[in-house]
């Protein structure tokens, strides 16, 4: 059995879910979710895959509005503390505008700066979604609550940060479209080396929540595992980083 179709009690559910037991337990008897009853204590088992499915179709569970040190989410967007940084998976084109737009809408606000890192092609589509999230993409543009970058590094997040903060910016969202990484050459080891850094070195020093998506479609199952491990924010908030998981288009050779 593949672990897409493995098999969890209520716990290990719960904890995929981040929600509590008694929530499973309320939506299994509405119907809302699957699961199967299993022995004579008819406890439940939860398929992954129905968990993952439930997810995409559920608007993404938030923290309480005006929690400290959070950001308040739109339809799209949990949620999420200063400082979070996210995996992101898609295998579709729609799958990455849809993920990124939503992200990026919410941060389109006073006193926020938006960056989006990627490929000129993966930068369009999710601009064009974006304009129906959150029309007047071009006026943010134009004022540079929008920032548009084909790579990112260091010295770019370092310089573009410290200014945002020192002219008053109180938060900052930033998506990066991992396939640029690939673009340059770039082997799975030195991706992760500088997923690390970013999480050890950048974001703990400026007001930012960071969304890095990945395609399933050019990394393998083996390299997604190892990007998680460097993002261990997504176990925390799993419905923030899910596109819909339906691949469109020609398959490239993953990673």
């Amino acid at each position: 059995m593949s672990d897409h179709d493995a098999w969890l009690d209520i716990g290990e559910a719960a904890r995929f879910l981040g929600v509590s037991a008694t929530s499973l337990r309320r939506w299994t008897n509405s119907g809302r979710l699957a699961c199967v009853r299993v022995g004579q204590r008819r406890e439940r088992r939860f398929r992954r895959a129905d968990l993952l499915a439930y997810l995409e179709e559920q608007p993404v569970g938030a923290l309480p509005r005006g929690a400290p040190g959070t950001t308040r989410a739109p339809r799209h967007a949990a949620a999420l503390p200063l400082g979070t940084h996210l995996c992101g998976l898609y295998a579709s084109d729609l799958g990455r505008a849809t993920l990124a737009a939503g992200f990026l809408a919410h941060g389109l606000g006073p006193g926020t700066v938006c960056y989006l890192v990627g490929s000129a092609d993966a930068r369009n589509a999710i601009l064009g979604r974006l304009e129906e999230e959150h029309p007047g993409v071009a006026t943010d543009l134009a004022a540079e609550r929008l920032v548009l970058r084909d790579t990112g590094d260091y010295a770019f997040f370092e310089t573009a940060f410290g200014a945002a903060v020192q002219r008053g910016v109180r938060a900052l969202h930033v998506v990066g479209d991992m396939a640029w990484c690939l673009e340059r050459g770039m082997t799975l080891d030195a991706i992760v080396d500088f997923e690390h850094g970013y999480d050890t070195v950048i974001a703990p020093r400026f007001p930012v929540v960071s969304l890095c998506q990945y395609d399933l479609r050019r990394f393998s199952g083996p390299a997604v595992v190892e990007v998680l491990k460097v993002h261990p924010d997504t176990l925390s908030y799993p419905g923030a980083t899910l596109a819909p998981l339906t691949p469109s288009g020609p398959s490239a050779r993953a990673v």
